[in-house]
């Protein structure tokens, strides 16, 4: 998190991409700290071997207990590997709040082994904040985690940064936007909107890395790919020009969780319709919002159809565009995601 609060300190980047650290800090009621991310890069090394990431940052953290009360770790095992470990055999006891953004470890095995290792793992952190009911919902029921256990449980909707969008016009008529956009490198599908472009007469950008560069044999002359890496504040202004975002998705049925969410927040951000892959574990349905299409993966003529019903159809897309300004506003957005944060902070603090 420290290279995101940085960026966020420079002006490029917005503050949801720091989990809540600046809007708490205004708020006054929680000092978060951002503990340095790497010292000894050997103890890292040493952690590979042994399956731990970042185990330099967590022994640091043991010799320095009395600085702190609680540890907040917005990627859950990512870097509380040896403290959950730790925590198992009654060695830790500092509370430690997690987020959970994907299956939670071994969640979704058939191996009822495994699924009791995922329990066992899950529940030793004091407090879970879940980016999606359904995921929630999904992971109790598959590890069997008891109804006196659910206080241990709660949702939050993550949610963009509104100060910083606030540099930017969003208010761009849909009318000179004349392409759609798709961006993004985790578990996108865009070897199928490039061949739903096929039949469709409008302009497509893809924003990529050369590792997610889609594999097609030939591009249509209506569909441009930019796989150089481009700095986020650049990126931004490519979406300020399009009418519409799209998110298409393909990833294991096993690993369905709240793919597409980071999507959403530029589709908020900038009020902008969108069309997606089918995701029935992401909090914001966009159809039952009214904000955009859901397709299913891997539909070709599903994407050409709900592309072509829509880039024209003025009426639907400002009604949509209107709809995402609201939810922004209301529902979705950074200090919202951090007052229910904040309301979990507290309550280990206060045990």
């Amino acid at each position: 998190m420290e290279k995101a609060f940085l960026l966020w300190e420079k002006g490029v980047s917005g503050s949801h991409h720091v989990w809540g650290k600046v809007e708490l800090d205004r708020r006054g009621k929680v000092d978060i700290i951002l503990f340095p991310h790497e010292k000894f890069k050997f103890l890292n090394t040493i952690g590979k071997l042994f399956g731990i990431s970042h185990l330099d940052q967590q022994i640091r953290i043991l010799a320095k207990m009395r600085d702190f009360d609680v540890i907040y770790a917005p990627y859950s095992l990512a870097n509380t590997k040896l403290l959950v470990l730790l925590k198992f055999f009654r060695l830790f006891r500092k509370p430690i709040v997690a987020v959970v953004h994907q299956p939670f470890l071994f969640s979704r095995s058939s191996n009822s082994l495994l699924r009791w290792i995922s329990k066992k793992v899950l529940m030793q952190f004091e407090s879970v904040v879940f980016l999606s009911e359904p995921l929630l919902n999904d992971t109790v029921t598959r590890l069997g985690i008891s109804s006196s256990n659910r206080f241990q449980f709660s949702t939050a909707q993550w949610g963009p940064d509104r100060q910083f969008y606030k540099r930017f016009n969003t208010d761009i008529p849909l009318e000179e936007c004349n392409y759609v956009i798709s961006a993004g490198h985790t578990d996108r599908d865009y070897e199928t909107i490039i061949e739903a472009f096929r039949g469709i007469n409008f302009h497509l950008k893809i924003f990529c890395t050369r590792n997610s560069m889609p594999k097609v044999d030939s591009l249509p002359p209506n569909v441009e790919i930019h796989s150089d890496f481009i700095p986020y504040i650049e990126l931004l202004n490519h979406y300020l020009y399009a009418r519409v975002i799209l998110i298409p998705l393909i990833y294991p049925k096993e690993k369905e969780g709240c793919q597409g969410m980071t999507g959403l927040q530029d589709v908020l951000a900038f009020n902008k319709p969108v069309i997606i892959t089918e995701n029935p574990y992401l909090n914001l349905n966009v159809e039952t919002e009214g904000i955009g299409l859901m397709v299913a993966k891997r539909d070709v003529d599903g994407w050409r159809e709900a592309i072509n019903g829509l880039v024209h159809d003025w009426d639907r897309l400002k009604r949509m565009q209107s709809k995402t300004k609201e939810i922004l506003e209301k529902k979705v957005n950074s200090e919202v995601f951090a007052l229910k944060l904040e309301k979990v902070l507290l309550s280990q603090l206060q045990e």
